[in-house]
């Protein structure tokens, strides 16, 4: 590592534990050839990985160095799931920027419009909107914007905003991880391996949806229980309303929806069950995947009686070259507590003064109702804003050192955080990255 380089850490778990050997009666082997065929994917040996169409940060980009390395090992191809039904936020980016006193604040811009309710596959492509970093970014984050809103722009005219997103940051990726095929995680319900397991959630809606939320129990965060209804029992898809906004689906929703020719969209769970069994031999999650796939895995096995082929799990942390000022510059006491109770600053006690407790002690010793009790009040918020008059330039200071303090907490984290988009750090980095991965082998 060159000296003062950020430190690049890596986490890396290998695919373990045996594919099934069929299924539905058919090999793995026949389910992948027909999937990749029907959605006019690449033939042969493939690995996968996926995200929403965002800027993607270094852990992210970690999962596809890998998968790239892992499927030139293999001779085979590398896979980019556009997880195209998930929400669009603008490709929102935010970058570092240091301030006159030397402080860290953040900035931020959207490449294209927020989608709001709709999912990614309905909103527009769009040309990107000017950035400017402004004064005070790092050397880095200037370039890293321009090849961004580039990347964007060479994809304007893609179908929509999601696919324009992925191809930009594949383009930006495409110097560690060469090319790679992209499918949109909306169309893999349509046909092939995709198809059957839609067939199969209809076919006894309770039985998936039981066994969904038994499994649950295994990533209570991952998703909401499912609706038990009889034909109008919840599944895990999304259909999309009239302005592009995904919508709960039960059974009998779904199966107008494809008597219509409407897209029927996965979510989270039989999306990863098609991608990991049909899309690629072998897949990629990062940390947060790896967590739901328990649940996943718990719920293929509960309804059918097998577990999807096993998975990687790879994440990294890579922070941007960012100097933070020495200390905190913390104060001696919260501005709030001297600001109530403005004898502490000469008493220096943790509270209440002497005098104030004094006088707390009387309101409590008198009966509700007394007048004594409104009089010790009175004198109360006297004395404190006569103490406030008295030690206003005390206060004040304090309220600065404060300010200060908070100023220098927020440029620590900034510094220590790990999510800035990868294309905000020069390319030696992006390297350093690539070869931490290598050596994780």
């Amino acid at each position: 590592m060159t000296p003062g380089a950020p430190r690049v850490e890596v986490v890396v778990r290998s695919a373990s534990g045996e594919a099934p050997g069929r299924v539905d009666g058919r090999s793995i082997a026949w389910w992948r050839a027909s999937t990749r065929e029907a959605l006019g994917l690449p033939a042969g040996p493939s690995v996968g990985t996926g995200h929403q169409s965002e800027c993607w940060h270094p852990g992210i980009l970690a999962k596809h160095l890998w998968a790239a390395d892992s499927a030139a090992r293999d001779g085979g191809s590398m896979l980019h799931l556009v997880v195209d039904q998930d929400g669009f936020d603008g490709m929102l980016v935010e970058w570092p920027a240091r301030d006159g006193d030397g402080m860290w604040s953040v900035r931020g811009h959207r490449f294209a419009a927020d989608g709001g309710q709709a999912a990614a596959c309905r909103c527009p492509s769009a040309r990107p909107r000017a950035v400017d970093a402004g004064e005070g970014a790092p050397p880095s984050v200037a370039a890293g914007l321009a090849a961004i809103s580039d990347a964007l722009a060479r994809h304007a005219t893609a179908p929509d905003a999601a696919m324009q997103g992925a191809a930009a940051m594949l383009e930006l990726a495409r110097p560690w991880t060469g090319v790679c095929t992209t499918v949109s995680a909306s169309r893999i319900l349509q046909a092939g391996f995709g198809r059957w397991l839609l067939d199969r959630m209809l076919e006894d809606p309770e039985a998936c949806a039981r066994a969904f939320n038994a499994a649950l129990a295994r990533a209570p965060r991952a998703a909401r229980p499912l609706r038990l209804a009889g034909d109008r029992t919840e599944l895990p898809v999304w259909l999309l309303g009239p302005a592009g906004e995904r919508i709960r689906a039960d059974a009998g929703d779904a199966r107008e929806a494809i008597a219509s020719g409407a897209p029927v969209l996965p979510r989270a769970f039989p999306m990863s069950v098609v991608a990991r069994t049909a899309l690629t031999d072998r897949f990629v999650h990062g940390l947060g995947g790896g967590v739901y796939e328990q649940a996943t895995d718990h719920w293929m096995q509960t309804w059918l009686g097998w577990t999807p082929p096993p998975h990687d799990v790879v994440s990294a942390s890579l922070r941007l070259d960012m100097p933070v000022p020495a200390g905190d510059g913390g104060a001696t006491m919260p501005w709030r507590r001297a600001w109530c109770d403005p004898e502490l600053l000469q008493a220096r006690g943790a509270g209440p003064s002497p005098a104030r407790r004094h006088l707390l002690e009387r309101i409590a010793a008198l009966p509700v109702g007394d007048p004594g009790r409104r009089r010790a009040y009175r004198e109360l918020i006297e004395a404190r804003n006569a103490g406030r008059v008295a030690r206003a330039v005390e206060l004040e200071s304090l309220r600065q050192a404060e300010l200060v303090a908070a100023r220098s907490r927020q440029s620590h984290e900034l510094a220590a955080r790990r999510t800035w988009c990868f294309a905000l750090h020069p390319p030696e980095a992006i390297s350093r990255l690539q070869a931490a991965l290598r050596a994780a082998r």
